[in-house]
């Protein structure tokens, strides 16, 4: 026992020196709930430990935080390596952590998950930023690994679906902690190339671990950098990586990438075929009724040339001079057979006629017409016409 007065500092030092020579608590594993975190602008990192019975505070240094693939996250769950010590000035117990493992879902898809929610919200995985895959291409460039199923899969499909398609392979690491950098550098090497149409970039199927490489981010800002379109073929249909968000396309596997970036030409070659055949049927069709059309409208055309109208019109005036001459022979002739009829009527009203009958015309001196006897008394001298003269005569009185 100490009989003086002890500052609060020496305290605090006294119980710091305690701790740094326990060796329990210098090499300290903590299990527990992430709260109140704080990533300061300095890159230390504060937060807490806790469980259903107690709270510990926490600090990591920036020398230690660099070292993480993943932000920690109030809640997450999560194994805490480093050492217990005593922060001198405030007193207070605090574990200083050098090494964080989130606990249940593995540091890996923790990793996997946050770097996926910091892209989608950058945009990288718009639908807008997808550059379509060329229907006919006529070189693909291939980044993988030379050896291997995926590589012979790749070749072999597209050489039998499209066998005059050109194909590039630049091959690269697919696993290990040089495998980012070179797949990376294989999908610039193709992209920069003039001929290359489209790049597929994967491998074969494995573990989350094996398929790695293709979450980290020099390959997924190769991949959103590329101006030509890139295809996403890693690992098997259930497998995901972060390269099959960003690329422009996702291929479960190699294979289905070959077909999604080809052509099947005997398919092509058969459906050119049938439509060469309904091509050809069509023209025909089209010829043979235009070639009636045509003929149609030749007739049409002859039926109503000016020559044709012409033609008719003429004839309709032969005709119409036939008519009128046959109506005007046909008048004349009434006309004659009226004249001789009025000529008879005329003949036998003629008075000459009347008088070559044994008549006479009696008519006194002023040319006055005697037709009664009555009338010829008092007349002194009356004038009697016969048909070859006239006789003076008196009348006689009774």
């Amino acid at each position: 026992m100490i009989d003086r007065e002890l500052s609060v500092y020496e305290v605090n030092h006294y119980i710091k020196t305690v701790f740094a020579n326990n060796s329990i608590l210098k090499r300290v594993k903590v299990r527990g709930e992430i709260s109140n975190f704080k990533h300061h602008s300095s890159g230390h990192m504060y937060f807490s430990i806790k469980d259903d019975d107690a709270t510990l505070a926490c600090v990591m240094f920036k020398s230690d935080a660099i070292k993480l693939n993943f932000i920690p996250e109030n809640g997450m769950d999560a194994v805490l390596s480093g050492r217990i010590d005593i922060y001198e000035r405030s007193g207070q117990v605090q574990l200083y952590v050098r090494n964080i493992k989130p606990s249940g879902i593995g540091e890996l898809y923790c990793v996997f998950e946050q770097r996926k929610d910091k892209l989608s919200d950058m945009g990288w995985f718009d639908a807008d930023l997808k550059k379509p895959i060329p229907e006919y291409p006529s070189k693909i460039g291939i980044a993988t690994s030379p050896t291997g199923a995926a590589v012979r899969d790749l070749i072999t499909v597209i050489k039998r679906r499209s066998p005059a398609v050109d194909i590039l392979l630049v091959p690269c690491l697919v696993q290990g902690a040089d495998a980012p950098q070179s797949i990376a550098q294989a999908i610039k090497s193709l992209d920069a190339r003039d001929d290359i149409d489209v790049i597929i970039v994967g491998r074969g199927g494995g573990s989350m671990e094996d398929l790695w490489a293709f979450n980290e981010m020099a390959v997924l800002e190769a991949i959103h950098e590329a101006n030509k379109p890139v295809i996403s073929a890693v690992g098997h249909e259930t497998d995901f990586t972060l390269s099959d968000f960003v690329a422009d396309m996702r291929a479960p596997t190699p294979s289905a990438a070959a077909e999604l970036s080809t052509v099947d030409m005997t398919l092509s070659i058969g459906i050119l075929l049938a439509l060469s055949d309904r091509l050809s049927s069509a023209a025909k069709t089209m010829i043979s009724e235009r070639a009636s059309l045509l003929d149609t409208l030749t007739l049409r055309l002859e039926q109503n040339s000016p020559q044709r109208q012409i033609e008719r019109d003429a004839q309709y005036l032969d005709m119409l001079s036939e008519k009128m001459q046959l109506a005007m022979k046909n008048r004349l002739t009434m006309n004659v057979q009226r004249l001789h009829a009025l000529e008879e009527k005329l003949k036998a009203l003629d008075p000459k006629a009347v008088l070559n009958r044994g008549f006479a015309i009696v008519t006194d001196e002023r040319g006055r017409r005697i037709a009664e006897a009555k009338d010829a008394a008092g007349q002194p001298q009356l004038t009697l016409t016969f048909a070859d003269g006239n006789v003076k005569v008196t009348p006689m009185e009774n």
